[in-house]
């Protein structure tokens, strides 16, 4: 169905985020390698992206923030999310009020535009976590399993 739609509204084509190992919130790559789907890049830690050219536009691709899993925001823990899924913001805020309690600088950072994700979000685009302006995850966790992961 997305694939009729792309061509019957001349689309150059669908890109996807995937990644290499099952992840929570992204499909198994091999879902989309099976409808013609190519990886065309890769981003810290984990995520591909992937496309299905349907005509001659330009290819897509991360961005170097994306790519590299670093932000500008390197003091603590930044929420960097969208309201992609409606769940996103209180759980950044409850996060983002959970660390504060415990001590954390914390920076959250709510997306508005197409132009401030591909700058400043992650490859996975609804939440990304960093600590310190590396990337941790893109998984919406427990304040226990987080602060264990960014405490190493």
């Amino acid at each position: 169905m997305c694939i009729q739609d792309a061509k019957s509204q001349g689309k150059a084509g669908i890109a996807v985020v995937t990644s290499g190992k099952k992840k929570p919130f992204l499909t198994d790559k091999t879902f989309f390698q099976k409808k013609g789907f190519v990886t065309l890049d890769k981003a810290t830690p984990y995520f591909e992206l992937m496309a299905l050219k349907l005509n001659n536009g330009p290819l897509p691709a991360f961005s170097p923030s994306a790519k590299n899993g670093t932000i500008p925001i390197q003091d603590g823990l930044a929420l960097v999310y969208t309201n992609q899924c409606p769940f996103m913001e209180e759980y950044a805020t409850l996060t983002a009020q959970r660390a504060r309690e415990k001590g954390f600088s914390v920076t959250l950072r709510k997306l508005e535009s197409a132009a401030e994700a591909k700058e400043l979000g992650s490859p996975f685009g609804t939440l990304g976590i960093y600590y310190n302006g590396a990337f941790q995850t893109h998984i919406p966790t427990s304040w226990d399993k987080l602060q264990a992961a960014i405490q190493g």
